[in-house]
């Protein structure tokens, strides 16, 4: 390369539906990690290549299969000293017998679970990539376009869940009323703390992130506090908290929350939010001094 010149390299980890990794080892003849299990594909981009053309061709130099590069992205980009280094991750269940390999380049090829490749890369005979055991991980967490998955699971939340449950709560207090002082938010915190003892806090989760809450008395058959992370709403996490809290509340009960009135400016997406999970407005009445309305969800059968 010419002085202050850099280069493009690129990488392609091709996965199966069984989240095997196909790895490669380079012939012990070929310069750079000579006879070292490596990732599916290497190489470099050549002028004018972009970084999708470079990855397809080498695909198609090292393996012998031809796919389709022109939508994909790179998961992530490497720096190093001479350049760059692109990482696509690619899913495609792939017959090993009809490869037709790279002989100047590949010795064989092979599928390979995660704890295989980590026990070769402990072994030393595969290229010490720092974040290989990640591969594995985040393809459960991204799309083919490094966008991120959500998937939600919910629960009964325990103290280790407090502090992102807290998190959520400054985002989102101006939607419950009478939240605006410092003292109603400690007393919430307390609340917080009382119903997780109590087994009656539900989160929803999307990896260790808390984006949606739930708070309710078994007793009353009422809801204390419900709300979702701004950024995920409109993907039903409500009703899947609700859907856990009815395991616990007496069967056929109405349940019944507190929100803003509907002439309270501060109100409309709360009402808004309730009205679209089914609950109905029912009588007037105040919070703390504060005035609200009762809403109710008619759970009989």
């Amino acid at each position: 390369m010419p002085k202050d010149s850099f280069r493009l390299a690129v990488h392609v980890c091709i996965f199966n539906s069984e989240n095997q990794l196909l790895i490669q080892q380079r012939q012990p003849f070929k310069k750079g990690w000579p006879n070292m299990w490596d990732v599916s594909v290497g190489g470099s981009a050549v002028a004018g290549d972009s970084s999708s053309q470079a990855a397809q061709r080498e695909v198609f130099e090292e393996l012998g299969i031809e796919l389709d590069f022109s939508n994909e992205r790179p998961f992530l980009t490497m720096n190093f000293s001479g350049g760059f280094d692109d990482f696509y991750l690619i899913e495609q269940d792939i017959d090993l017998s009809t490869l037709r390999l790279q002989k100047e380049e590949v010795r064989q090829v092979r599928w390979a679970y995660k704890e295989e490749v980590l026990k070769m890369q402990a072994q030393g005979i595969m290229i010490p990539y720092w974040f290989l055991d990640r591969l594995f991980d985040i393809r459960d967490s991204y799309d083919r376009q490094g966008e991120r998955i959500h998937r939600i699971r919910t629960g009964f939340a325990g103290f280790s869940h407090l502090e992102s449950w807290m998190s959520l709560g400054e985002i989102i207090k101006h939607d419950f009323p009478g939240m605006e002082s410092v003292a109603a938010w400690h007393g919430y915190c307390d609340t917080v703390i009382r119903h997780m003892k109590q087994g009656t806090a539900i989160y929803a989760a999307d990896g260790r992130m808390i984006v949606g809450i739930l708070l309710f008395s078994k007793e009353e058959s009422k809801i204390r506090c419900l709300a979702v992370h701004p950024e995920y709403r409109r993907q039903k996490i409500a009703s899947k908290m609700l859907q856990l809290m009815k395991t616990k509340m007496q069967p056929g009960a109405d349940i019944v929350v507190e929100t803003f009135r509907e002439d309270d400016k501060a109100g409309y997406a709360a009402r808004s939010f309730y009205h679209a999970l089914g609950f109905v407005p029912d009588r007037l009445d105040l919070y703390e001094n504060y005035p609200v309305q009762r809403f109710v969800w008619k759970c009989r059968a």
